[in-house]
């Protein structure tokens, strides 16, 4: 029986990473015995693991075991969509990355399902797979994407998947992946089409006290830049080995990113995107130091992404695990498929 208590604990053990039962005891409220009784369960499916043992106070009593959540009993997919490739990680239960692919091929309406569909195929194995999407996202359904040629598409249903499956923007989920650690993040992505004589799409997402923010029309964060990096119609790839200044669009794309970060004083901005890929982008941080209203007074934390990371996958499958272990619904899944053998 999955009882409130046990979805409690299980809750609490993956969010603190390393409990005792004391702790678990005084932070939830629960009895001893109860937790004692629930503690058993999960060490018996080894969700949790006994790791350590504490000495007794010099007044006597018991050793304090220490028990940490096992992140190795399951496996979560994180895909990012962009419209000149697809990015792919497999993640253990706390968001650590196991694998990563990169498959370059242009994505719209007509491949993008079969390329997601054998993705999902070659890792069976995963409790429930994640999906960043540049465009406007609700309910799993893609409402509206330029990048992709995407309108009304709902992927839910397009995959019939029998795991669970989360839709987020790509902006969200870039800022996603440092909600861990941050409560207040704005996340800028910069995403260089196809061919880089077209507009860079600029997406912002925000995450506000820990909870991403969708505004009243769930049109939170988009913009168009008109503006693109180059004016010739060439690949991205193709431009990466080009020796090119970018100082002007640095200057222009400076002004709306520090404006944007003025206005709403998070703990950290983050620039991120395909155009992390290109060489000097970390001068852009200096632009952005620059536009930012009293800087130097604040406690802003400007970084530019590695290119090598696959951000906004790792995103997009920190959004799986947060919706599984701190949303009721998610818990009764992974109780179910793990403790139930459902």
């Amino acid at each position: 029986m999955i009882t409130d208590s046990l979805k409690k604990i299980i809750s609490y053990s993956w969010k603190n990473k390393v409990v005792t039962a004391k702790n678990i005891s005084f932070d939830l409220g629960l009895e001893k015995s109860t937790v004692s009784r629930n503690i058993s369960k999960l060490r018996g499916k080894n969700i949790l693991i006994k790791t350590d043992e504490l000495s007794p106070s010099n007044l006597g009593g018991r050793k304090t075991i220490v028990y940490s959540f096992n992140e190795k009993l399951g496996h979560i997919l994180g895909i990012s969509v962009e419209q000149g490739g697809i990015e792919y990680v497999k993640t253990d239960l706390f968001s650590n990355v196991l694998e990563k692919k990169k498959i370059v091929e242009k994505i719209n309406e007509k491949n993008i399902a079969f390329i997601l569909r054998e993705i999902i195929k070659n890792n069976e194995d995963v409790l429930g797979v994640g999906i960043s999407i540049p465009g406007i996202i609700e309910n799993n359904t893609v409402v509206f994407s330029e990048a992709l040629s995407l309108k009304n598409f709902d992927l839910e249903k397009t995959l019939l998947l029998d795991i669970p499956i989360f839709v987020e923007k790509d902006s969200i989920c870039g800022a996603t992946r440092y909600s861990l650690e941050s409560k207040n993040i704005v996340y800028f992505q910069l995403s260089v089409p196809y061919y880089v004589n077209e507009p860079v799409g600029f997406g912002v997402g925000i995450v506000i006290d820990g909870k991403p923010y969708y505004g009243h029309s769930n049109f939170s964060g988009e913009y168009k830049l008109n503006k693109s990096i180059y004016n010739k119609k060439i690949s991205y790839e193709e431009f990466l080995k080009k020796s090119v200044s970018l100082d002007e669009f640095f200057v222009d794309i400076s002004k709306k990113i520090g404006q944007i970060s003025s206005i709403l004083d998070p703990e950290i901005v983050v620039i991120g995107g395909n155009i992390t890929l290109i060489s000097g982008i970390e001068n852009l941080r200096d632009f952005i130091v620059e536009q930012v209203y009293m800087y130097e007074h604040r406690k802003m934390e400007i970084v530019i992404e590695d290119a090598r990371e696959f951000v906004n996958a790792e995103g997009a499958a920190i959004n799986v695990l947060k919706n599984m272990f701190l949303k009721e619904e998610g818990i009764e899944y992974f109780c179910k498929k793990v403790i139930l053998n459902e």
